[in-house]
């Protein structure tokens, strides 16, 4: 099966702008796009606070951004994906596909919602981002070892590749 997939206009990731609401400039390091196929973008404002750590970054919307035209980029997305049933493989996490998060290199984690409440706590399970890569489900398609291999080494994903990059060839 074939998943429903749509070019979207976004802001390329690693741009400079400034939001126009703080005043705060910043880069762009990741963006997210919802069931509704809304996008969000979070933008890194230059500065550490007073423990010496990055300042928090901001969670915005394009409207509020400050960007040119040449800014903007057509990527991809697999909405197909959203609203179904899905698995992180190597955990066993499973729920419905709610969102994705693009990151920098490319890369495409799915939110995963589990359905209930945790027994403990009786809150609602609290959903979980996994490279799509390393799940499974209906309207994803299954990649090779080698297209896997081909897809890690041109989109790294910022968790779970990074043992896998600086390990010696030999044990790749």
């Amino acid at each position: 099966m074939k998943v429903q997939t749509q070019n979207i206009r976004v802001l390329k990731l690693g741009t400079v702008c400034k939001d126009n609401a703080t005043g705060l400039t910043g880069t762009l390091t990741h963006w997210n796009t919802s069931m509704d196929r809304h996008v969000c973008y979070l933008l890194q404002p230059k500065g550490l606070d007073d423990e010496c750590q990055p300042v928090r970054k901001l969670f915005l919307e394009t409207a509020r951004l400050e960007v040119k035209q040449s800014d903007f980029e057509m990527v991809e997305v697999p909405f197909g994906i959203l609203g179904t049933h899905v698995e992180h493989k190597p955990s066993g996490f499973c729920g419905m596909a709610t969102e994705f998060i693009r990151h920098g290199s490319g890369c495409f984690h799915v939110v995963i919602q589990p359905k209930g409440v945790c027994k403990k706590t009786q809150e609602a399970i609290q959903p979980r981002d996994f490279d799509l890569r390393e799940c499974a489900g209906e309207m994803i398609t299954k990649l090779s070892e080698q297209e896997l291999e081909a897809s890690r080494k041109e989109k790294p994903s910022p968790s779970g590749d990074s043992m896998w990059r600086i390990l010696p060839p030999g044990l790749r």
